[in-house]
């Protein structure tokens, strides 16, 4: 059974959202995982399916369509929803047709420079309640997404929620890297404290994934955390980031901690965003 049961791809039919399907082959390889294309129209105009608009859009989804079935993913379906906020239509989308995954490519460095509130990935990655696989043009190959994976802790339980992901995957899963970031600290003393501790912990999450059969290692740094996150990405090479969306976004109701947001904007790499509310069961 595959971790994701029922993924919600939405793509904007532009040349990044061209390796979707190949991320959603190495996230869900199982087959029987059922799968739904949308694209999200801006008005009721482009959406008539007597426009040429329209008939020239889902020529494209059925091209995707087929190439899922041609890759034996036995159920795919193609939804055309219709929203001013595209962001807003995914999300909809994804509850509606209880998904438990989303997956949306990003824009390289346009979407990175762009205001806050300006991308529509950004904005649904701070609004949506279900794990959101984003992934970014940076010229990697997406069928070795699982080669490098790194996973940011602060040792709680949600930023641990990762680990069931891996899990999942664990035949397909190269290497784990483990990240702790030790942010602040009293005196020398209280660093080596924390540093000490976070070794001890670290070196159990190893050797839990090595039972597994994962190779494994962990790095502790010190610093900004998110600043920390994107330069150990870069560093060790990482094809995939999984981190969680702890804490408070900067709008009310839009929910997702300042690190996060920093990672999504920043790391180069792709990123599988997990709710701050438990979204996986062990």
């Amino acid at each position: 059974m595959s971790t994701f049961a029922k993924v919600l791809l939405a793509t904007d039919l532009t040349p990044q959202s061209d390796n979707l399907t190949e991320c959603l082959f190495s996230l869900c390889p199982d087959t029987e995982t059922e799968v739904v294309l949308a694209h999200v129209f801006d008005d009721d105009d482009d959406a008539d399916p007597d426009g040429s608009n329209f008939k020239k859009v889902n020529s494209r989804l059925e091209g995707y369509k087929n190439e899922l079935e041609q890759a034996d993913y036995e159920e795919v379906t193609v939804v055309t929803p219709v929203g001013d906020e595209p962001f807003e239509a995914i999300c909809d989308a994804g509850e509606e047709q209880e998904a438990d995954l989303l997956m949306v490519a990003s824009h390289g460095k346009g979407f990175l420079k762009s205001t806050l509130m300006g991308s529509t990935t950004f904005d649904l990655a701070r609004a949506t309640t279900l794990p959101l696989f984003i992934s970014k043009d940076d010229g990697k190959d997406a069928s070795k997404l699982l080669d490098t994976i790194l996973i940011p802790t602060d040792f709680s339980k949600k930023s641990l929620d990762c680990l069931n992901v891996v899990r999942g995957l664990r035949e397909y899963v190269g290497n784990v890297i483990f990240l702790h970031v030790i942010e602040r600290y009293r005196s020398k003393e209280d660093y080596k404290e924390k540093y000490g501790n976070a070794k001890l912990f670290l070196q159990e999450l190893v050797d839990e994934l090595k039972i597994f059969g994962i190779k494994a290692d962990y790095h502790i740094g010190r610093g900004a955390a998110s600043k920390e996150i994107v330069h150990v990405a870069r560093q060790e090479h990482a094809s995939l980031i999984i981190i969680a969306k702890t804490g408070a976004g900067l709008v009310k109701g839009l929910v997702m901690g300042s690190t996060a947001q920093n990672v999504v904007l920043n790391s180069t790499c792709g990123i599988l965003l997990l709710p701050a509310e438990d979204p996986l069961d062990d």
